[in-house]
């Protein structure tokens, strides 16, 4: 009994996969005009959509253009590429540049909403954005535009600018930890009040 079993299946799992690859077959060619319908009807609705791009910038009314051969459309947005001038491409200082003023602009949009500065500060930090947007001698140079790898970075200080104003008055002292490694242990050192803070304007 148990080898007329193992014979029956063995002579019905090919016909199986035989009747799958067949239905499999089948399936490809029923799915692929509904595949090419769909593929047709994208390039059309695309080709719509450039014509509506390309006529008001060539100059063309859309109501009088209605209808447009798909070679008629393609050729126009060639010859409306083909007639754009080339742009320049932008050298590092004049992107630099323009980085400069956006961050400038930037950061005289947020500063009126912060309490991070006193009202006089904050307007002698605004004139000086101003008079630095206003005036390019005033925007700094690039450091790195001029041919120099950007790899090479200087190397980190030491040292740390600490910007909270309640840690001016302070000084950094090194001691070492349980491993041997030194750490930076930051000790107030007593300053005279009429000490203004540095800026740069």
């Amino acid at each position: 009994m148990s080898p007329n079993i193992a014979s029956e299946t063995v002579e019905y799992s090919p016909r199986m996969t035989v009747a799958k690859r067949k239905e499999a077959s089948e399936l490809r060619k029923t799915l692929k005009p509904l595949m090419e319908k769909r593929r047709r009807a994208r390039i059309n609705e695309s080709l719509n959509q450039l014509k509506t791009l390309i006529l008001p910038l060539i100059g063309k009314d859309n109501s009088r253009y209605s209808k447009l051969e798909k070679a008629d459309i393609l050729e126009m947005t060639v010859r409306f590429l083909k007639d754009i001038p080339s742009t320049p491409v932008q050298s590092a200082a004049d992107s630099f540049r323009e980085g400069y003023k956006a961050c400038l602009q930037h950061v005289s949009s947020i500063l009126p909403n912060t309490n991070l500065l006193d009202k006089e500060t904050s307007q002698r930090v605004n004139e000086y954005i101003q008079s630095s947007m206003a005036s390019p001698a005033n925007i700094p140079s690039c450091q790195n535009c001029n041919g120099q790898s950007t790899r090479a970075r200087p190397q980190r200080s030491e040292s740390v600018v600490c910007l909270n104003p309640t840690a001016r008055g302070s000084r950094t002292e090194t001691s070492s930890n349980l491993n041997g490694h030194p750490i930076n242990r930051v000790q107030p050192v007593p300053q005279p009040h009429d000490v203004r803070m540095w800026r740069p304007w």
